[in-house]
């Protein structure tokens, strides 16, 4: 028997809770609420979307008295603007109307904080505090809460709380690990989230609006209250939960109610639930009842019963057909660690290990965890290797605390090998295992292990990572120097060129201040010739530089040394510092009144020709303004007289950029001219090596671009070549121009977009905005949403600038993916970015979403007046997707769609095209099955003088082979061929075969899909098309001539879907399996490839 039987829930009080429920179900739901004052119809829903919708159509609560109708529409228009916000994923423009609300002193109802609250619920930074939503709902005082509010919150407070348990027992392991106390720990816990839920919950009773909440609010307390073994509290909310009408226990309430209780050690009082749970479970619908099960084996375990654990896992859940995860023998794993009984440990392990259930990381981890804990290496390292065979991308804790087992006993490569297991697993060493380390090999004298340490768990870390660890990682580092008998200006500079990445870290001070003393300290203590050898290596002389700029005091004197070090080299400084750095020195210099040293660092380091090269830049200036003012001539002509003709080279940089401006301009030849002359001079005057070819380099980048972006891919390639047998790569824009140029006759556009993408980031060419821009493009356009999301979210990591069309570009990925959610989230951050430009394509990809993906005409509308509001014009485009949201979406409101034939003329001066009209015919045709009046719009068309384009044929094809017309479409379709010169879109190739296999003459669908090509390069000679040979007779199916020459159409997935339901409407599975085969081979997306298997494997 329990000492504190709390619960009471024999079997009698399980009858009263059978009873309580029948009755609470006939009461019905109470009209109002208690707070009647409350306008009744703004109690919400739970459910967040049908929230949303309701939002926008419920009225606002009166204001206070003295309010007026115009304050009313100023209130339900701000609510409008914070849902809208909060539909797109803006937690910043959520709040900003909400504070400019407050300060125009507008009456804030129940409605607006709900809106604000779930904008904080839905779109928090996992991990934050809860304080800036509690101090909202503070705010909320004088306005009564619905259910909804209530609910809000009281998921909020769990999930954080959840959240802060998962922290806290890190942090603990952590500290248990690596011996160091964290300060976090008493922060997190005084956040008390379960309290406050608790008190909500209460303060909801008291309002007599929990029976309202839904079964997972309960189950969601139940869980939170279970960590702490708060079985008081816990008999509140289960007494609640059985009195609710709305609400009633489930699974994973019994679950959680035995997992709390066996924590609390109230074993009788478990098993009274479990009890209960099995009298109820046949009632309770399908389910997994493994949880319930495995809470008991829990609930057993912590009550010391390991007995009837084993008997419930190994008999009772056998008996009763419950299935057995690994889960229930993790635990027991667990219980044998916990009180050291390892060899049972072990004995149970070996007993699992190549049977069902499988072994996991959570079955050897607490094994290996003990092991470490009681420093036995060899036993943990036997288990670390078992360990190994399974997935050790959540393991990170113990395969931290093996690896520091490791170090303790004297492993050092053993525990480097650790290090790399993680990384290869996706996890990276935290800075104390990475500091500890580097520490052991430096204190055992070896200098390169530990170097080569130093800079893989640099490789290892995140930016993140890296910025909060720099300490620990520099006092390491610096350990390696102290460690050697000697400390020498080679291994200082070595050390500092190992630290580059967490360097590249630093913003404030991007040298730092201890490793600029023990740098310059050893350059003073190093012999004449030392000093010499490391001023003549570019990357050793700018840390040395580095360094003397950080200790201030000490740059003059250095200055004078370094100039003394390297007067009689015949290399001078000036090749080896780079002329950026070269300035910092000489304006510090001269801000030190150190005017004799900078005098000579500006001649020796910065060269005798700086004023010519200064004179030569502005004249190379020039040709650069000819060459954007569109006066190529000009620019050629400048270069040649007044650099060329005066034995000067032009600045690279500068005629870089003409090249570019001539180019895009459409002018290759002036372009290549210019080009020509550059690199002739370049290689005439420029003396230096590595300053000539980088020269060259740059031009040649350069005229690449220009040939790349015209579509001469020919001689784009030449200047490829050209670049790499320099020994140089192109540069971010160069790739995105190849890869522009390419997409013309690329078999895949993602697959070469990924792999020009790999080749650059291969070799480190910096990624521009452009580069990117080109990459998500052709990402998206194949819908391959997850590598762009990958890129967009690579370019924030790389402080790379998104702009208006990168925006535009992840939109359109979104749409095409159909991810609504993260289409809305992106198109708020695009409007309040501060780099945001508007343009009409963003708001078109939306619109095309709610018209064709996921039809919503309120949406369509909402967008277009967003459009409107920000005074951006239309777009022909635009006014199609308007005509369609009337036209294609029920109920059809077509003489509003007419009507925008003659609104984008009046208002934005569009001329109407043959798509808008190809809309109406479409409608007409297709969706209404009104094949005459599709007639009268083709023929009002032409008495418009519009010519048919292929667009208006398709719709006119569809209508008419969708209300069985076949012959008439085949007349169509000679008359298409015979006026327009057909695209090799599959489209109106996909409308025969679905309406030949309709109609039962699958030959001829056949004979369209064999006709068609997977490979967009093909062209075939033939003196008709397939449409036309499957209309003649089966002995002209696939007949060819070599009269014309055309374009094979290239199938697409709709193609292949159209004729796997040919062969499905006619009996042919087997057919249809074949072609389903034979897409798999293509690389298309899962998600396309799996609406096409549905069809055939359901």
């Amino acid at each position: 028997m329990s000492t504190s039987p709390i619960f009471i829930c024999g079997t009698n009080s399980c009858k009263d809770y059978k009873k309580r429920q029948h009755t609470s179900r006939r009461r019905s739901r109470p009209s109002t609420p208690p707070d009647t004052d409350v306008d009744t119809s703004l109690i919400y829903k739970h459910n967040a979307k049908e929230d949303d919708q309701r939002a926008v159509d419920l009225p606002t609560p009166p204001p206070s008295p003295g309010g007026s109708e115009r304050c009313l529409t100023a209130v339900h228009e701000a609510n409008g603007r914070i849902l809208a916000a909060k539909r797109a994923g803006n937690l910043k423009a959520v709040m900003v109307e909400f504070a400019s609300m407050k300060k125009q002193n507008l009456p804030l109802t129940h409605h607006t904080y709900n809106l604000v609250l779930d904008a904080h619920a839905s779109l928090r930074r996992e991990g934050t505090p809860l304080t800036s939503v509690l101090n909202i709902f503070q705010e909320m005082a004088p306005i009564s809460p619905s259910s909804y509010t209530y609910a809000i919150l009281l998921r909020l407070l769990c999930k954080r709380d959840v959240e802060v348990q998962k922290t806290v027992a890190m942090l603990r392991r952590q500290s248990a690990r690596t011996g160091q106390s964290t300060e976090d720990i008493p922060g997190l816990e005084s956040e008390g989230n379960v309290s406050r839920a608790m008190a909500l919950f209460r303060e909801c009773h008291e309002q007599n609006l929990a029976w309202e909440l839904e079964i997972d609010i309960y189950n969601q307390l139940l869980r939170v209250l279970s960590h702490y073994g708060n079985a008081a509290d816990a008999q509140f909310v289960y007494d609640r939960l059985i009195e609710s009408p709305a609400a009633k226990p489930n699974s994973a309430t019994f679950a959680a109610l035995i997992n709390l209780l066996g924590r609390a050690g109230l074993l009788e009082d478990a098993l009274t639930f479990f009890e209960t749970y099995k009298s109820l479970r046949d009632d309770m619908g399908a389910h997994d009842a493994s949880y319930v099960y495995n809470a008991l084996v829990d609930a057993y375990l912590k009550c010391d019963r390991l007995d009837d654990a084993l008997r419930v896992l190994e008999h009772d859940m056998v008996m009763n057909n419950v299935k057995i995860t690994i889960i229930p023998y993790n635990s027991i794993l667990r219980h044998y660690c916990a009180r050291g009984q390892m060899d049972l440990a072990r004995k149970l392990v070996r007993k699992l290990e190549g049977s069902e259930p499988a072994v996991d990381a959570s079955s050897y981890g607490p094994i290996l965890a003990a092991y470490c804990q009681a420093g036995q290496w060899q036993e943990a390292s036997t288990m670390y290797d078992a360990l190994l065979r399974t997935n050790i991308s959540k393991a990170y804790g113990n395969l931290a605390s093996y690896s520091l087992l490791c170090l303790a006993h004297g492993q050092g490569e053993r525990a480097l090998k650790v290090v790399r297991d993680m990384v290869q697993a996706g996890l990276e060493p935290d800075a104390v295992l990475s500091s500890r380390s580097i520490s052991h090999f430096a204190r055992h004298h070896a200098f390169h292990e530990a170097v080569a340490c130093l800079e893989f768990v640099q490789e290892s870390m995140s930016t993140r990572s890296l910025t909060k660890g720099t300490n620990n990682l520099i006092k390491s580092a610096l350990q390696i120097v102290h460690a050697q008998a000697e400390c020498r200006l080679s291994h200082v500079l070595r050390i500092a060129q190992a630290l580059s990445p967490v360097l590249a870290t630093q913003q404030q001070q991007p040298f730092p201040l201890i490793l600029a003393e023990t740098l310059l300290n050893a350059y003073w203590n190093a012999p004449s010739q030392d000093k010499r050898e490391a001023l003549m290596q570019s990357t050793y002389a700018s840390h040395l530089c580095e360094a003397a700029l950080t200790l201030d005091t000490c740059l003059g004197p250095w200055a004078d040394d370094a100039l003394a070090s390297c007067a009689d080299s015949d290399m001078g400084l000036s090749m080896v510092i780079t002329p950026a750095l070269s300035s910092r020195i000489l304006t510090r210099l001269q801000k030190q009144g150190e005017v004799q040293i900078a005098s000579a660092w500006h001649v020796a380091v910065m060269g005798p020709a700086a004023l010519d090269e200064e004179r030569g830049a502005e004249i190379s200036s020039a040709v650069l303004s000819a060459a954007m003012r569109g006066r190529s001539t000009e620019a050629i002509r400048i270069l040649e007289r007044k650099i060329l003709s005066r034995g000067q080279a032009p600045s690279p940089e500068i005629l870089r950029d003409a090249i570019s401006v001539i180019g895009k301009q459409g002018e290759l030849d002036a372009a290549a001219t210019l080009y020509r002359l550059s690199v002739e001079a370049y290689n005439q005057r420029i003396q230096d090596g590595k300053t000539r070819a980088h020269a060259i380099y740059l031009a040649t980048n350069s005229i690449l671009i220009s040939y790349a972006q015209k579509g001469d891919m020919v001689r784009a390639k030449e200047y490829y070549d050209q670049i790499k047998e320099m020994g140089f790569f192109p540069d971010g824009n160069a790739y995105a121009s190849l890869l522009l140029g390419s997409a013309t006759c690329a078999t895949d556009e993602a697959t070469d977009a990924l792999t020009i993408y790999d080749e650059a980031k291969r070799h480190n060419v910096k990624p521009t905005t452009f580069f990117y821009n080109v990459v998500i493009s052709k990402l998206a356009k194949a819908r391959k949403l997850e590598p762009a999301l990958m890129l967009f979210d690579e370019m924030r990591q790389f402080k790379v600038p998104a702009n208006s069309i990168t925006f535009g570009a992840m939109i359109s990925a979104c749409v095409r993916a159909g991810s609504e959610v993260q289409a809305r989230r992106l198109f708020g951050e695009m409007l309040s970015s501060p780099s945001y430009q508007p343009r009409v394509g963003p708001f078109n990809n939306m619109m095309q979403f709610y018209v064709r993906q996921q039809p919503d005409r309120a949406r369509v509308l909402e967008y277009f007046g967003e459009l409107r509001r920000r005074h951006i014009k239309p777009s022909a485009h635009t006014y199609k997707l308007l005509m369609e949201a009337y036209a294609s979406i029920a109920p059809y409101d077509m003489p509003t769609a007419h009507r925008m034939l003659t609104e984008m003329v009046r208002r934005d001066n569009l001329v109407p095209q043959a798509a808008h009209y190809a809309t109406l015919i479409y409608s007409y045709g297709s969706l209404q099955r009104d094949v005459k009046s599709a007639d009268r719009v083709f023929a009002e068309m032409t008495k418009a003088k519009l010519r048919p384009d292929e667009a208006v044929y398709q719709a006119m094809l569809d209508a008419l082979i969708s209300n069985d017309q076949l012959d008439r479409a085949e007349a169509m379709y000679t008359r298409m061929l015979r006026d327009i010169t057909k695209s090799a879109s599959p489209y109106i190739e996909n409308l025969f075969i679905r309406g030949y296999g309709r109609k039962g003459t699958v030959y001829k669908a056949e004979a369209i899909f064999e006709a068609m090509s997977d490979d967009k390069l093909l062209h075939v000679h033939s003196s008709s098309s397939a449409i036309s040979h499957a209309r003649n007779s089966d002995s002209q199916i696939g007949t060819e001539s070599k009269q014309e020459s055309r374009t094979v159409v290239v199938r697409e997935p709709s193609t292949y879907e159209a004729m796997v339901i040919a062969y499905l409407d006619n009996g042919m599975h087997h057919k249809a399996k074949e072609v389903l085969d034979r897409m798999i081979q293509r690389d298309f997306p899962p998600k396309v490839l799996a609406t096409v298997a549905d069809l055939v494997l359901e």
